[in-house]
């Protein structure tokens, strides 16, 4: 099986969270499971015992397409992967995210002709803001033969897991939806997720990964906290990839939540406080 990252440009925190991702991942690794990482800075993945695969902006802006849709490129690097690697189960996969479950039952649902995301965020018309209004321009609408419905419910994205017999299919199908929504005008913050909902959904068996793979957009200060810790602490002792792979805890690192809820008037307080009282008297080593 193939693990799939796509990480842009020279903020620190998406190779932080990348790394300690692959971590876990390398726990349960057989000698057939490969870790790719599709990035602008393969230096950064020097020591960590994956195969990079270096892209450039002019590539980027290419996989953008006509539209300029930056969540294209997700799909693209896909299809990439399904044009160089056919023969093998592919599993896309955001760097927020961990491994916490049994690796070998996500193989045997792709044996078994199961497509998976992450979870199931339910019908995009019963939806609010900008995703019902994505669903108000496109309901109906046929794209790749596939017209749509309320059979088609939208699936978060941070995990994407597709058979290899159907990786073809489901790369190709899911472009194709994305480009004829983004034709549309449709509202663009989710296409990418959704083309590739419906194209799993329709191609494959869809199953959901919340089982196996954690996925803490809800809380990650907390854990790229203790992502930056978990480095720090391997680059002090001067552990090795294995060292480092077998001195983690990921049943430690579970006890910490992957969602919080946070109060949008304590939020709104907070920022009206830190306007009327801001921070001043800020003073710096002088050079020379």
């Amino acid at each position: 099986m193939n693990i799939l990252y796509i990480i842009f440009g020279e903020k620190m925190v998406y190779h932080v969270q990348a790394y300690l991702s692959i971590l876990t991942f390398k726990k349960q690794l057989k000698a057939d499971d490969h870790i790719f990482v599709i990035t602008t800075h393969p230096e950064f993945y020097n020591n960590s015992g994956v195969k990079t695969i270096t892209i450039t902006n002019e590539k980027i802006k290419e996989w953008k397409g006509e539209k300029d849709f930056f969540w294209r490129v997700k799909i693209k690097a896909i299809e990439y992967m399904a044009l160089h690697y056919p023969n093998d189960h592919l599993m896309y996969l955001d760097t927020d995210t961990i491994l916490y479950g049994s690796l070998n039952t996500l193989k045997n649902r792709l044996n078994e002709g199961c497509g998976m995301m992450h979870l199931n965020e339910g019908h995009p018309s019963k939806m609010k803001t900008k995703t019902l209004k994505m669903w108000k321009t496109i309901e109906g609408h046929t794209y790749g033969g596939i017209t749509l419905g309320k059979q088609h419910d939208m699936y978060n994205a941070g995990v994407v897991a597709i058979p290899k017999e159907k990786l073809t299919e489901v790369s190709s199908l899911a472009l194709t939806l994305c480009d004829g929504m983004l034709a549309d005008d449709a509202e663009r913050i989710v296409i990418e997720q959704y083309s590739l909902s419906v194209a799993l959904y329709e191609k494959t068996n869809l199953k959901v990964a919340e089982d196996l793979i954690g996925h803490y957009w809800g809380n990650k200060p907390e854990w790229e906290a203790m992502a930056y810790e978990l480095i720090a602490n391997s680059y002090m002792k001067g552990q090795t990839m294995d060292e480092t792979v077998k001195s983690l805890d990921v049943a430690q690192l579970c006890k910490t939540p992957v969602y919080i809820y946070h109060s949008n008037t304590a939020m709104r307080l907070r920022k009206i406080v830190s306007k009327l009282f801001k921070d001043k008297d800020y003073q710096y080593l002088k050079l020379g």
